[in-house]
């Protein structure tokens, strides 16, 4: 439910027109079975399940990765997938994460992805990192880096005061997606 309370709230950062990335993972694809609607979007992705979610819709114009597959997240990673995103500008990027760990920054469950979120952030002019509030102080195998690599999260009302001032102290907007009456 946290997942598509923060899909929903993310609709306030989409505009028809606009070219994002969203990035592999079970709260992005939320996110893009609630973008299908809106008209004219370039969407660039790693993930094939969110591809061909929005593949089927003729206004939505769908740009995907190359790479190695990852059949856990139906996703294309490594190097390959990396470059792609090389020369290319986006205003924005929705941003996975397994983990946000206040000692490791964004943490990820293997070394292959981070070369991709690494090159989706220098990509994109804003980051949206989009995460239900239980990955916030965990963290899995890899570190990407310092929670300053993203602009923004949008989390559930399930974030903790003392996980709002660390954002906070490292001039990160905080977003809490609430949950529909």
């Amino acid at each position: 439910m946290e997942k598509e309370t923060i899909a929903e709230k993310c609709l306030e950062f989409i505009q028809p027109g606009d070219t994002i990335i969203l990035d592999s993972g079970s709260t992005t694809t939320e996110i893009a079975k609630k973008i299908i609607e809106i008209k004219g979007l370039t969407v660039i992705t790693n993930a094939l399940n969110i591809a061909l979610l929005l593949g089927a819709n003729p206004n939505i114009e769908v740009i995907m990765t190359g790479g190695e597959f990852k059949p856990p997240t139906l996703s294309l990673t490594g190097q390959k997938a990396a470059d792609f995103f090389k020369g290319i500008n986006v205003q924005k990027l929705f941003l996975a994460t397994a983990g946000i760990s206040l000692k490791y920054g964004l943490t990820y469950p293997s070394i292959s992805d981070l070369v991709v979120k690494k090159a989706m952030i220098d990509a994109s002019d804003i980051t949206y990192l989009v995460a239900d509030s239980s990955k916030i102080g965990k963290s899995a195998f890899a570190s990407l880096g310092a929670l300053s690599l993203i602009d923004y999260i949008i989390t559930d009302e399930g974030v903790e005061e003392k996980h709002k001032q660390v954002f906070k102290d490292n001039e990160i907007e905080l977003i809490i997606a609430e949950k529909l009456k």
